[in-house]
């Protein structure tokens, strides 16, 4: 079983990570995803360009993709199993995590939920939410843990 876990490197990210470990003990692979949605700088200027110089975007990209690269390794020190790919790619999150899912053939996506409401839903969109819509397969959405009353 191939198992696609997109991540942002957040703590709820992760555990959603973990406990989709869990659950999915079966996968022979597992595939981290981190989705950057913008290139840095590239809409700074509006009209006129951007407002960063072509060496100032280079480095904000490299930033970018540094830390992309951390929430990846955070995320895969989580996973107790030992094949994992990670892959880093730039658009539109829940777009990108369907693509990818497409492209590699994966038996399911994890995605983890903040857990907004339906207004906050309406408001914000959510990723998850477009994810299970269009996805080419399963989706696994954790939430977040209840916390003790």
């Amino acid at each position: 079983m191939h198992v696609l876990i997109a991540t942002d490197g957040s703590p709820a990210s992760i555990e959603a990570a973990r406990r989709a470990g869990e659950l999915l003990r079966s996968a022979d692979q597992i595939t981290l995803l981190s989705v950057l949605t913008e290139v840095p700088g590239d809409d700074a200027g509006g009209f006129e360009g951007s407002v960063y110089s072509p060496g100032e975007q280079e480095q904000l990209w490299k930033q970018e993709m540094a830390e992309a690269g951390e929430e990846l390794e955070r995320t895969a020190a989580a996973l107790s199993t030992a094949k994992v790919d990670k892959r880093i790619e730039v658009g539109d999150v829940g777009g990108m995590v369907c693509r990818v899912a497409a492209d590699l053939h994966v038996d399911v996506i994890v995605v983890g939920s903040h857990g907004h409401g339906a207004i906050a839903r309406i408001l914000l969109g959510s990723v998850s939410e477009k994810v299970v819509r269009h996805a080419p397969c399963p989706v696994l959405v954790v939430r977040p843990a209840a916390e003790p009353k």
